[in-house]
């Protein structure tokens, strides 16, 4: 049976910080594949302390989505980890071409080696990896390249809404979705912030329709405002099951098919 585990659902910098929430990223296993989205600050330690274990060593890949430390930090420790502390050449990035190149990249070179493959994500583009087909979603995030992701199994399709600015054709980018998580930082819409708030989230999951939405990555105002009581509002006013996670929270298949 398919999963997917939130190790942390920090959002921003201050939650980050105070460490409010972990900032650790999603563990997901479909198709019969695990994977690892955003590993942000004490990943490593998260999944070796979820109970059972989570096993770096049993990763296909890990999926970055951009390049800020509240989502890449500890993707370097876990490349490491997934290659047997770089004895054994195994695994894949998916990762932008700014956190592998430029002057700032994130993911340091001595690393790179011990990876079976390094692809970067680019608009159109789909890979398979394992029993999943990976799509991207240009975002529009900062002046960082990001992306949101589609994956598609035959436990279905889920989707990834990381962090961008709204945009009205957004949602088109994720239909069809069985599960749909998206990263909810602000409780209250502020002009000039590239993150999605709690009302835009509520449109986006209004038109997708997924059977499951997921709010998670949380900045302040959402951690104030009660997340799970906001989830449970949009909920009824959607007509759509919407819950939000909470650090160490598994959402399995049978809760989106």
């Amino acid at each position: 049976m398919g999963y997917v585990k939130f190790l942390g659902t920090a959002g921003a910098r201050f939650v980050v910080a105070r460490q409010l929430r972990f900032s650790a990223g999603t563990w997901i296993e479909v198709g019969g594949t695990q994977l690892l989205l955003d590993p942000g600050p004490g990943t490593l330690l998260r999944a070796r302390k979820s109970r059972p274990p989570l096993d770096p060593m049993k990763l296909a890949g890990i999926l970055l989505s951009h390049k800020h430390l509240d989502h890449a930090t500890d993707v370097n420790v876990l490349i490491e980890a997934m290659a047997d502390g770089g004895y054994k050449r195994r695994g894949a990035l998916f990762a932008p071409s700014d956190a592998v190149g430029g002057d700032d990249p994130v993911v340091l070179r001595y690393v790179r080696p011990f990876l079976e493959r390094i692809e970067i994500w680019q608009a159109g583009g789909e890979w398979q990896l394992g029993g999943v087909r990976i799509r991207p979603i240009v975002h529009t995030h900062g002046h960082v390249e990001a992306y949101g992701l589609v994956l598609e199994s035959s436990e279905g399709r889920l989707g990834f809404v990381t962090d961008t600015r709204f945009s009205p054709d957004l949602a088109a980018n994720y239909a069809g979705c069985h599960l749909l998580v998206l990263n909810v930082v602000l409780k209250d819409w502020k002009p000039d912030v590239d993150h999605l708030s709690l009302s835009e989230a509520g449109e986006v999951i209004r038109e997708i329709k997924p059977r499951l939405a997921v709010l998670t990555h949380f900045g302040t105002t959402m951690l104030r405002g009660n997340p799970r009581g906001l989830a449970a509002g949009l909920a009824e006013s959607l007509g759509t099951e919407v819950i939000a996670a909470a650090d160490g929270l598994t959402v399995e298949t049978t809760q989106w098919t």
